[in-house]
């Protein structure tokens, strides 16, 4: 089995750099702040889409579900 590891070599303000097996990824964080939603509001919608998921997967009926 192959294993890949990640490893940030550098961060500045808005960029990041990721070395991922032989390839050198530099990542750019940018904001607008005309957006409505704030980070809080975007993690719990990811996290609950994710257990959403998670929980479709299992085959069980939503009442029955172990949250």
């Amino acid at each position: 089995m192959n294993e890949t590891t990640t490893a940030a070599v550098a961060v500045t303000y808005n960029v990041s750099e990721y070395h991922i097996g032989h390839t050198t990824y530099r990542v750019k964080t940018v904001f607008n702040p005309a957006f409505r939603q704030s980070l809080s509001d975007i993690l719990a919608r990811l996290i609950t889409e994710d257990c959403e998921k998670m929980l479709g997967e299992s085959g069980q009926e939503q009442d029955r579900q172990a949250v």
